[in-house]
C-alpha cells in the first residue's frame, strides 16, 4: 500500500471522480457512456480523477475471456485509454491496477497500468493507495483498491466491497470490480478526543465505483447474469469555513446509461487515434 498526499486549501470544495473498468477493447465496453463522463469531467472545474485498474479488457490466452472476441489488440487498448484521457490528464491524481491490467503483467511482465498511468503523467501507486487530501482547512483519508472478485447477486458484491472496513481506517472507502455503483450505509464510529478530553462521532462512507462496461451481452449473458447497465460516480468533499469552523462532508453523485443506443465498441478508433 502507498501513501500520497494532496493539498487543495484554496479550494471550498474538490469532487473526485473514480474511473475504474472502462474495459475497453471488448464490444460491451460502452464507448458513448464513456466519452459522455469522460466530457463531463472536464467541464467540472473542481473535478479530479482516479484511475482505478480495468482500462483495458486485456484478455490473454491465459486468462477466462474471449481473446477472439477482442477488437482490440492489448497494446491498441492503451493507446486508445491515452487518447482518451489526454484531455483531462491534468485533472489526474494517480492510479492503481486492476486485474484485467495484471493479467498482461503476469504473462510478460510488463505492467499494463502502470505503463499507462506513465503516459498520462500521473503517479502510479500499485494495488492500493491512501491518500490524504487537504480542502481549505479539512483534512480526508481515502483509500483506494480495484477490490476483488465478488458473486453475481449484489448481497456478495457489497460483502466483498465490506473487507476493508476491517481493516482500513478511513474518511472513504472507493473500491470498484463488481461492477455496480453504489453508496453504501456510512458506518459510524467513536473516537476519543484526547486534547478536548471528549468523545468524537466520525462518518466512515464507502463507495463501490462502477464501470462502462455494459453486460447485457457477452460474459455475464454467457454465465446468465443479470445485466448491469454502465453507471459512474463522484464524491464531493465540504472544505468550506462556516464561523470559523472546518466543515466536514461528501456528496455522492451518479450517473448511469439509458441503455437505450447500441453498445457495439465503435470506438472511433483508426490506426492509434479517435476520429
Amino acid at each position: 500500500m502507498e501513501y500520497i498526499h494532496f493539498n487543495f486549501h484554496k479550494e471550498r470544495t474538490i469532487r473526485i471522480y473514480p474511473l475504474p473498468c472502462l474495459h475497453v477493447g471488448v464490444p460491451q465496453s460502452d464507448v458513448k457512456f464513456i466519452k459522455e463522463h469522460l466530457e463531463r469531467i472536464q467541464k467540472d472545474p473542481i473535478a479530479r480523477w482516479v484511475y482505478m485498474g480495468d482500462g483495458g479488457d486485456c484478455v490473454t490466452k491465459h486468462s477466462k475471456g474471449g481473446i477472439y472476441e477482442q477488437i482490440l489488440s492489448p497494446q491498441q487498448q492503451h493507446d486508445l485509454l491515452v487518447s482518451l484521457l489526454t484531455p483531462i490528464r491534468h485533472q489526474g491524481l494517480f492510479g492503481v491496477r486492476g486485474n484485467h491490467g495484471n493479467r498482461v503483467y503476469k504473462e510478460t511482465g510488463l505492467s499494463f497500468d502502470k505503463n499507462l498511468c506513465h503516459r498520462l503523467a500521473i503517479p502510479y501507486l500499485g494495488v492500493s493507495s491512501l491518500a490524504n487530501i487537504i480542502v481549505g482547512r479539512s483534512s480526508y483519508d481515502l483509500y483506494f483498491n480495484h477490490g476483488t472478485d465478488s458473486g453475481e447477486r449484489i448481497q456478495p458484491k457489497v460483502s466483498k466491497a465490506e473487507k476493508f472496513k476491517e481493516f482500513i481506517n478511513a474518511d472513504a472507502l472507493f473500491t470498484a470490480h463488481s461492477h455496480i455503483c453504489i453508496e453504501l450505509p456510512p458506518a459510524v464510529l467513536l473516537q476519543a478526543d484526547n486534547i478536548k478530553q471528549i468523545v468524537r462521532t466520525k462518518l466512515r462512507h464507502q463507495y463501490i465505483c462502477g464501470t462502462g462496461y455494459d453486460s447485457r451481452t457477452g460474459y455475464a449473458e454467457d454465465k446468465g447474469y443479470g445485466p448491469l447497465l454502465p453507471a459512474y460516480c463522484s464524491v464531493e468533499f465540504d472544505g468550506r469555513i462556516i464561523r470559523g469552523t472546518a466543515q466536514y462532508g461528501q456528496i455522492f453523485r451518479k450517473w448511469q446509461s439509458d441503455g437505450q443506443h447500441v453498445v457495439n465498441g465503435d470506438y472511433g478508433y483508426v490506426d492509434g487515434r479517435l476520429s
